[in-house]
């Protein structure tokens, strides 16, 4: 760990893009848990690639525009009477710089972001987004008591392991079966959270897709009369 102010600032530009790179993927996938040896290497890696990808674009900058870019050379060999000098200027382009290597990190996890392997994933990930993603699903929990639970999904836990301490939330119109009941009734309130410890099975229905629902609101009803000629 860096011990003075200076330390601490070159850290956090250092690991600034790659910590972006690394937030931006969470966001687009099942929450997964790498090892801290795995995820220090992917947020030094990506700070590196982001950080040498912009720096060989100043260079670039640098030789066709070497009056309006700072002067390096000057930098390395004068020091700070030159920072001193420029400071203005020195702030001016790190913050642009590290800017454009945070924006270039987020830019590659959107791309790089795909659809993870489902045996990377849990159940729920895979019933939930990966089948029909965005489809707002119906989903039916039977409980351990014996009692059954209907709504539609509004959230769950993402969390990329099968694990008991976790919960999904339903929404209205909710349908409840107390345990030994026979009939499902309509449960006249807004929203329920369950916890996984409690489900012994799920049951989940996806709406049709629009090409199969145009196709049933064409077809004829049953027994009803053929159209006339």
């Amino acid at each position: 760990m860096p011990t003075t102010i200076t330390g601490l600032v070159l850290l956090v530009v250092l690991l600034l893009p790659g910590l972006t790179f690394v937030l931006v993927r969470e966001r687009q996938g099942s929450e997964r848990r790498p090892t801290p040896f795995r995820e220090t290497g992917t947020v030094v890696f990506g700070s590196v690639v982001t950080e040498l990808a912009v720096l060989v674009v100043f260079a670039a900058v640098r030789g066709l525009m070497p009056r309006h870019t700072p002067d390096v050379g000057r930098l390395v060999r004068e020091g700070s009477p030159y920072a001193q000098l420029h400071y203005a200027e020195l702030l001016w382009w790190a913050g642009g710089l590290l800017s454009a290597a945070c924006a270039l990190a987020a830019v590659v996890a959107l791309l790089t972001a795909g659809v993870p392997h489902s045996s990377a994933m849990s159940a729920w990930w895979v019933m939930f987004e990966k089948w029909y993603p965005g489809e707002n699903p119906r989903v039916g929990c039977v409980l351990e008591d014996g009692s059954y639970v209907e709504g539609h999904l509004a959230s769950f836990n993402v969390s990329s392991d099968d694990l008991p301490d976790r919960d999904l939330v339903l929404v209205e119109p909710l349908k409840y079966r107390a345990p030994g009941a026979v009939e499902t009734l309509d449960f006249p309130w807004g929203s329920v959270c369950v916890s996984a410890r409690r489900i012994v099975s799920m049951f989940v229905s996806y709406p049709p897709a629009p090409e199969q629902a145009r196709a049933g609101e064409g077809a004829a009803a049953p027994g009803s009369a053929p159209a006339a000629s």
